[in-house]
């Protein structure tokens, strides 16, 4: 299938930064946010499934089983063991000892015995991609979603966009229409992510900016334009083919990016 939207090197807007390798995390996040690619369709992944899950806990095995194909089910074992062994790293417990809790909108999060720091984090993946964003003190949200061209961007946008967002788009040229439409899709989820509050805060009670080749902004929430100075956005440049945004409560930190290494 046809990828939209040109290569990260030319977007004029976001982030292009240098995903350096790392296999260990640096130090324990303070004023700043450290974001990790994490490729899940490396050739050894397959092979590391049963390593996969071994970190994993009773309901996220139950929850990978419950895919009905089995590059999903790799997807998701690979994205939960690199977070834990990530989390492990930054707050030195053992990946497998990890424990999480969920919001009623079901975002995990660390349970607060093994928190004492207050981290951060917030995970998306999308084919075979995934994002995981770790910080502190405030909160945070991330969304990555490859292109599709064959979207029908006028009905979706109709169903899930705000009047506002919905105007914007229909402003853009036609060969940004596609572009503007994931931009505005994945500046969206980031946010409703960060917030904890998911679906239950309607997706047209907000609007964001949706030109893809410009910065991101939440523009109004639930009308009031003073209450979007609370948040901060970035684009996020990851792999060609792909949209990604990064929602922050307050000014947005330095953002310090990495690979994922697996390890066995």
């Amino acid at each position: 299938m046809k990828q939209a939207g040109g290569p990260c090197g030319e977007q004029k807007q976001g982030h292009a930064p240098s995903w350096s390798q790392a296999a260990s995390p640096p130090s324990f996040p303070t004023a700043r946010i450290d974001l990790w690619k994490v490729s899940l369709d490396e050739p050894s992944k397959s092979n590391m499934e049963e390593g996969s899950q071994a970190l994993l806990s009773p309901d996220e095995i139950a929850r990978a089983l419950r895919f009905h194909f089995e590059k999903d089910r790799l997807h998701f074992t690979g994205c939960r063991s690199a977070l834990r062994g990530l989390l492990a790293k930054y707050l030195a417990i053992p990946a497998a000892e990890i424990r999480f809790e969920y919001t009623t909108s079901g975002k995990p999060r660390l349970a607060a015995a093994q928190n004492p720091s207050a981290l951060q984090f917030n995970v998306s993946h999308s084919a075979g991609m995934a994002l995981i964003a770790i910080g502190s003190e405030h909160r945070l949200g991330i969304d990555i979603e490859k292109i599709r061209e064959n979207v029908d961007v006028s009905a979706l946008s109709e169903r899930f966009f705000s009047l506002r967002e919905r105007a914007g788009l229909r402003a853009l040229p036609n060969h940004l229409r596609v572009p503007g439409f994931f931009a505005c899709w994945t500046r969206k989820e980031a946010f409703l992510k960060a917030t904890g509050d998911g679906l239950s805060f309607p997706l047209a009670d907000f609007s964001v900016t949706t030109n893809p080749d410009l910065d991101p902004e939440i523009e109004e929430i639930r009308g009031n334009a003073e209450a979007r100075k609370q948040w901060s956005l970035a684009d996020l440049c990851v792999v060609d083919g792909y949209r990604s945004t990064l929602a922050v409560e307050n000014a947005l930190p330095p953002l310090h990016t990495y690979t994922y290494i697996c390890t066995p």
